[in-house]
């Protein structure tokens, strides 16, 4: 009987260690995808940051091209995804929406959308699909060679889902990351997807607090 009661409170206290361990994982988690990465606009010891960004020459949806250098002297906030894209993408661009539209007349920031599917996202689709977000939005596309190049200089990863739906219908697997880069094209910090407006708005005015 002894034994039988020591074994269920060992089972009863294992069973309480795993509990408090899942919902401090499930805290952290959700701190961590509301929380903007550092960076050395932050103070205190930062580790080196990552070489993130790079030269690219892309179209918009009116047919411009807009190269890297076009961008040089006004910091961005980056993201690569897709218009077919049913959730992940539409949330990282309201959320940069948002973002923007709490930042006011501070036009500072250029909001940027670069296309990871160069067969279905087109000039036009692009063109159609920028008037769901924040007017200032540039939304490029390109040859899949130019889409390449801009992914690899940002450490994107874009690829079909190995799931194939036949024909055009398809999904895509990739990262959902938005950069924050200052006005040389330089990586500051970066947000996902989830990341509340409101963290991004405060992350991009300590950035733009620090260049004055």
């Amino acid at each position: 009987m002894r034994r039988k009661k020591r074994n269920l409170l060992t089972l009863s206290a294992i069973s309480l260690a795993v509990g408090l361990f899942a919902i401090l994982g499930i805290v952290q988690t959700q701190k961590a995808s509301q929380t903007a990465a550092l960076s050395h606009d932050l103070p205190g010891p930062q580790d080196p940051l990552p070489t993130i960004g790079g030269s690219f020459e892309l179209v918009d949806g009116n047919g411009k091209t807009w190269r890297d250098t076009d961008f040089k002297g006004k910091p961005m906030l980056v993201y690569f995804g897709y218009t077919y894209c049913p959730d992940i993408c539409p949330t990282a661009l309201y959320n940069m929406t948002q973002t923007m539209d709490k930042l006011g007349n501070d036009h500072t920031i250029q909001p940027v959308f670069i296309t990871i599917d160069h067969d279905r996202d087109t000039t036009s689709q692009l063109h159609n699909y920028a008037q769901n977000f924040h007017k200032n939005f540039v939304m490029l596309t390109g040859s899949k060679d130019k889409i390449d190049q801009a992914m690899k200089a940002y450490r994107v990863h874009g690829a079909r889902a190995s799931e194939e739906r036949g024909g055009q219908d398809y999904l895509m697997d990739h990262s959902s990351i938005i950069y924050l880069m200052d006005k040389d094209g330089k990586y500051v910090a970066h947000f996902n997807h989830q990341t509340p407006p409101e963290e991004m708005v405060k992350r991009v005015r300590l950035h733009l607090e620090k260049r004055e």
